[in-house]
């Protein structure tokens, strides 16, 4: 066989391999998967292509990466950056008008609505923490015979993790302002009668209560926006280890 014989064979093979490769590439981009939405608590369930997920999961964590960015531009302490979260959290995510529909859906949608339930409000103010380089999580708790839930925010700041109410406007500080640290809180009975109560005029003790044991949850919810933490949540969830649970998780 000639050179220029064996240089064509070459070519169209590269040829047919890379339109192999690209006609699988896209097949695999556009296979359906789902998206979901809630509508005053009834689930819609759509499809949409892989492709479109995708883009649209990667926008999310840009414009969301972009938004922590600019809340904490020049701070440069933990204290400094988690203040500035929980008082843009505060003055951006509204409690959900009177008539207006609760939506679930991603937690960059709740900001673009600008308002959200107790859950939700908690859900942004962690992940912007997150976003912003703090260890951050929400844990819904429940206490019995008491219709009102409490959606309590954890943020690990200075290497002590600190608990932020958002739905009360809360933030466990000493007598002297400083943070106080969530597991001498919990062990300190006088500290959480001290804590006082909730605008419904429950007990902060009774919730508090039922965070112990404490634990940080794996994986965390905020980081799950974030491709890196994605991937390899999903890598460690393949290879067989469940989610860990978070505050309270031996309680019955």
């Amino acid at each position: 066989m000639t050179t220029d014989k064996k240089r064509s064979w070459r070519s169209g093979g590269l040829l047919a391999s890379s339109a192999i490769v690209g006609v699988a590439l896209w097949w695999g981009l556009a296979l359906p998967m789902t998206t979901r939405q809630g509508i005053n608590y009834h689930v819609s369930t759509y499809q949409i292509p892989a492709y479109a997920k995708g883009a649209a999961f990667l926008h999310r964590h840009y414009e969301t990466k972009a938004l922590a960015r600019g809340i904490t531009r020049g701070l440069a302490t933990d204290r400094e950056r988690v203040e500035a979260i929980y008082q843009w959290t505060i003055a951006n995510i509204r409690p959900i008008p009177k008539g207006f529909p609760i939506v679930d859906d991603h937690v960059w949608h709740i900001i673009i609505r600008g308002y959200g339930g107790a859950d939700q409000t908690a859900d942004v103010f962690t992940t912007l923490c997150a976003y912003a380089g703090l260890r951050a999580f929400w844990h819904p708790v429940s206490i019995q015979d008491h219709p009102a839930w409490l959606f309590p925010s954890f943020v690990r700041v200075d290497g002590r993790w600190v608990l932020f109410d958002i739905d009360n406007k809360k933030v466990f500080t000493e007598a002297a302002g400083e943070f106080l640290d969530v597991e001498e809180l919990l062990s300190d009975p006088k500290a959480m009668a001290a804590a006082g109560r909730t605008r419904n005029g429950v007990k902060y003790r009774l919730y508090l209560e039922r965070l112990k044991p404490f634990h940080e949850p794996y994986p965390l919810r905020a980081e799950m926006q974030m491709p890196g933490p994605r991937i390899c949540f999903e890598l460690w969830r393949r290879l067989g280890h469940p989610p860990q649970p978070g505050p309270g998780a031996e309680q019955p």
